[in-house]
């Protein structure tokens, strides 16, 4: 059976909600610092644990961000001429590069920290502990439903990852 072309109204409905996410998300975002750099840094920041001594490795960055090394590479360059992370080698194996955080990256990550921390504890409040739940195990659940199609889709060579 041939699957229409139009959509219904849940489906509009459903991608209208879903295409609001990216848009907030490029809407806002912190004076001079790009969404790559932010993803880099909060990569970064989470790999860390918030531990701004210790380092994380490049290999680890590209592995998490799903991006070339070379993009990494160019991230990282941006954030170290605009004094947010360094590189070092490691003194532990001299073949691999870690980044850590300048005191001025700190004070930018424990900021942006507090900021999501109070934007998270807003949502949680104005809907209610038991609807965020469910709402996180829908999320979950649309999650593993699209990836099964799509990775469905890359079997019959209709769609190819970015990534590879």
């Amino acid at each position: 059976m041939q699957r229409r072309i139009d959509l219904n109204q849940l489906e509009e409905e459903l991608l209208r909600t879903l295409h609001q996410f990216p848009r907030l998300r490029s809407e806002f975002s912190l004076p001079g610092i790009s969404r790559g750099k932010l993803m880099l840094m909060s990569v970064a920041w989470e790999i860390s644990q918030g531990d701004a001594s210790r380092g994380v490795r490049v290999s680890d960055l590209v592995a998490r961000l799903g991006i070339p090394a070379s993009g990494v590479s160019r991230l990282l360059k941006g954030l170290e001429e605009d004094g947010i992370l360094k590189r070092s080698l490691d003194p532990k194996d001299r073949r691999t590069t870690l980044v850590t955080f300048t005191e001025e990256g700190l004070d930018i990550m424990q900021k942006c920290t507090v900021m999501f921390g109070d934007m998270l504890d807003s949502i949680i409040t104005g809907m209610g502990e038991e609807k965020v739940k469910t709402l996180c195990s829908l999320l979950d659940e649309l999650y593993r439903l699209s990836d099964s199609v799509l990775r469905a889709q890359e079997k019959k060579g209709f769609l190819k990852r970015e990534t590879e």
